[in-house]
């Protein structure tokens, strides 16, 4: 029939956080170059445009080279809080209140590509930015 539309209209947002942002770092680095910045304070214009609160989940991928497990552990779990934090600051100083800011760190314990490729593991390193409205 011609002027009917047959497609299923799209579903309303049904809420929870969305990703906005993925930082990537070098191996043992929490340092935050030019591009992550600008990312940054694209991020802090969302929240000033719509509020919210930001999450900042922070990994590593084997980023320490250490003699035991344990400081393995320690090792990737230090730098995961180190991104998280650096990330953190950054939008505090881009204008994000605290109180709007939430950082978690897992460490090595959530990789979402292979671990068993260089390419994998590099990609592993990131912290990703959420929203939540």
């Amino acid at each position: 029939m011609p002027g009917v539309l047959s497609a299923t209209p799209p579903t309303a947002y049904a809420g929870g956080p969305i990703q906005v942002a993925v930082i990537q770092f070098s191996q043992g680095s929490s340092g935050l170059d030019a591009t992550d910045l600008a990312v940054i304070q694209d991020v802090a214009r969302i929240h000033r445009r719509n509020g919210g609160v930001v999450y900042i989940y922070a990994h590593a991928s084997h980023d320490v080279y250490a003699s035991s497990v344990s400081r393995l552990r320690a090792g990737n779990l230090d730098v995961s809080v180190k991104r998280g934090v650096a990330i953190a600051n950054a939008l505090l100083r881009a204008g994000v209140p605290r109180s709007a800011i939430v950082m978690e760190a897992y460490s090595d314990e959530e990789p979402i590509y292979s671990t068993t490729t260089a390419r994998g593991i590099a990609a592993n390193r990131r912290a990703e930015i959420f929203f939540d409205f």
